[in-house]
């Protein structure tokens, strides 16, 4: 006999020298499912289990099921909180093939838990009317699922977007880029956008034209790439004159500009004495664009108006008596106070705002995460990509809101560190050194660069195990790292 199993322990001995399928009727409670059918037999038994414990390991169930370890790291979905768990308290096994492993009242699942609420029509959807594999968008998801020939069981994988699931119902194409379809629409009906404002677009609807409906502007267009389907034009659509869509009854007697005489009113309401509503201030040398065409004439040329907060008009010399005074217009500095109180003085090209706003709205800027990283001294890579310039550029030290541009650091604890929360423990080191700007917390730490290299046991014991609490002289608790004792008796005691 072979040596080797004459060192086994005699039990053990005996069965394994029995024909195996002797052997799974002595030490299996059942039949696996179909699922894990692959792994029938008893020399497979440590795919899932440990040799001396009871019960299923998390560690290996785990390492073959990778997109859900993913979520239990990330702590996100439905298994982000259930690392304290036993795979096998939601998950039978050993009950026979045709046994169900995913088991759960649909009727009464809260599906907010995995971080997506259902709400409106969402409400009355069937599971199986999302959770399909056509619509599976994670791609550790497709590819486990789709080795094992299971994307068809499994809710894992779905995007959160409108156009995750609905991108073959989009009835607008790419008209409107990257905008998020709950800037328009609720999730009661795709029908109506009901929660979309006219007057946030280029053209705000005014008089008679708010009467209109949609359809009598926005008509289908077709595309000889999608054939006979139609979208419906919203974007791009031509309104730069009267002309771009209404017919000139005066067959071009009276100019091409309607507006000379004509308002949304009515086309019979014609104000003749009103110079204002009637001029051209294209032929200027400052043509309105963005929110100066929504101004009041008297706003910029009326001396005797007091001028709003932040606005310091001047004007030139010569049309101080003018009925309409020229305020001087060399740049937006020219009427508006500088905001920023100089911080971009020494910028190469001077203070120009047009380098980062527009007339149509001060906010949001043009200064996007490309110039930031091509062109500032702090480069945003991980989660400050994701965080609003607000979180970073603020100036505590004073009571305005004015924006904070220029600071003292760019060290980590120069933003983060409102209180160590390693209790001095590493004082002088960098962040940097563990942690990185993806997330806070710690995937994998070298244990061989600290006094204490780890080996044998020691390797699968969790950090907090060793790594206990305390409580520093204000109260609040932070995890001892160092100095922790390295002899044995540190954490095992005195063994009697």
């Amino acid at each position: 006999m072979n040596a080797r199993l004459l060192r086994l322990p005699w039990p053990l001995l005996v069965l394994l020298t029995q024909p195996q399928a002797a052997i799974a009727q002595l030490v299996s409670p059942g039949e696996l499912a179909a699922p894990h059918s692959e792994l029938s037999g008893v020399r497979n038994c440590t795919s899932c289990h440990t040799l001396g414990k009871r019960g299923v390991s998390n560690d290996k169930c785990l390492d073959c099921h990778e997109p859900v370890r993913s979520r239990v790291r990330q702590r996100r979905g439905l298994h982000g909180d259930v690392s304290e768990k036993n795979c096998a308290d939601c998950h039978k096994e050993h009950f026979g093939e045709d046994f169900v492993l995913v088991r759960f009242d649909t009727t009464t699942f809260d599906h907010e838990a995995v971080g997506f609420e259902l709400i409106e029509a969402h409400r009355t959807a069937a599971c199986d009317d999302c959770h399909q594999p056509q619509l599976i968008t994670a791609t550790n998801v497709l590819k486990f699922k789709g080795e094992h020939g299971a994307l068809d069981r499994t809710f894992l994988g779905l995007g959160a977007t409108c156009m995750a699931c609905h991108s073959a119902e989009n009835p607008h194409g790419e008209q409107f880029g990257k905008q998020r379809c709950e800037e328009c629409h609720t999730q009661t009906t795709w029908d109506r956008a009901e929660l979309f404002d006219h007057d946030r677009s280029r053209y705000k609807l005014t008089g008679l034209h708010r009467r209109v409906a949609c359809r009598d502007c926005h008509r289908p267009t077709r595309s000889s790439r999608t054939g006979p389907a139609a979208n419906v034009q919203y974007a791009k659509l031509s309104y730069s004159t009267c002309r771009s869509c209404h017919r000139d009854e005066h067959r071009g007697v009276m100019g091409i500009t309607c507006a000379n005489c004509h308002n949304t009113t009515g086309w019979r309401r014609i104000d003749r004495s009103s110079f204002e509503d009637q001029f051209d201030h294209e032929a200027t040398n400052f043509p309105l664009a963005g929110r100066h065409t929504e101004l009041d004439c008297a706003q910029c040329h009326d001396r005797n108006q007091p001028q709003p907060e932040g606005l310091m008009l001047t004007y030139l010399e010569g049309t101080n008596r003018n009925s309409y005074p020229q305020p001087a217009a060399e740049d937006c500095m020219s009427c508006h106070l500088d905001y920023h109180e100089g911080a971009f003085e020494h910028t190469p090209g001077g203070p120009l705002c047009e380098d980062c706003h527009t007339q149509h709205s001060w906010l949001p800027t043009t200064y996007d995460i490309e110039r930031h990283n091509g062109g500032a001294t702090f480069t945003l890579t991980g989660a400050h990509v994701a965080t609003p310039c607000r979180a970073c550029h603020t100036n505590t030290a004073t009571a305005d809101e004015t924006p904070l541009f220029h600071f003292e650091s760019a060290e980590c604890h120069s933003c983060h560190m409102t209180h160590d929360p390693h209790g001095g423990q590493f004082e002088g080191q960098q962040c940097s050194a563990c942690h990185n700007t993806d997330s806070f917390e710690i995937e994998s730490f070298d244990h061989t660069a600290t006094r204490y290299v780890l080996d044998g046991a020691h390797r699968s014991v969790p950090c907090v195990d060793c790594h206990g609490l305390e409580r520093d002289s204000t109260g609040r608790e932070y995890r001892i790292y160092r100095p922790l004792g390295t002899e044995c008796r540190d954490c095992h005691g005195v063994v009697p």
